[in-house]
C-alpha cells in the first residue's frame, strides 16, 4: 500500500515539474513603458511546436494585468496583443512552451492642447 502512495506522489511531482517547464517567460524585458498613456503591446511566443492557442498574462505597473488568448496561431509561434498604460513588469504564457518576446509596442499620442 505504501508503495502505491509513493509512486502516485512521484508522478504528481513529475507532473508539476512538467507543467512548470512549459511556461514561457518574457525574454526581453527592459523597462519598456508608455507612462500614463495607453499602449498596444505585441508579444510573440516562438518555438511553440504546433501547440493549440495559448494564453498570455502580462503585468504592468500600478497593479495592472492583461490576460488574453492568442490572436494568431501559426505552426511554430503565437501572437498576443494587450492594451495597458504604465511600465511592463513581466509576461508569461503559462500553458505554452517556447520563447516569449515583446515584438513591439506603440503608445497613444497625447492630444494637442486646446487652441487659445
Amino acid at each position: 500500500m505504501k508503495k502505491k502512495h509513493l509512486v502516485g506522489g512521484i508522478l504528481l511531482a513529475i507532473g508539476a515539474i512538467g507543467t512548470t517547464a512549459l511556461a514561457a517567460e518574457l525574454d526581453n524585458l527592459n523597462g519598456q513603458s508608455c507612462g500614463d498613456l495607453t499602449g498596444t503591446w505585441h508579444f510573440v511566443n516562438n518555438q511553440t511546436r504546433g501547440a493549440a492557442a495559448g494564453t498570455l498574462t502580462a503585468y504592468f505597473s500600478g497593479n495592472q494585468m492583461c490576460t488574453v488568448v492568442a490572436s494568431k496561431v501559426n505552426q511554430n509561434n503565437q501572437h498576443f496583443y494587450c492594451s495597458s498604460s504604465g511600465e511592463l513588469i513581466g509576461a508569461s504564457t503559462g500553458n505554452l512552451p517556447g520563447k516569449l518576446v515583446l515584438s513591439d509596442f506603440t503608445c497613444e499620442k497625447k492630444p494637442p492642447p486646446p487652441p487659445k
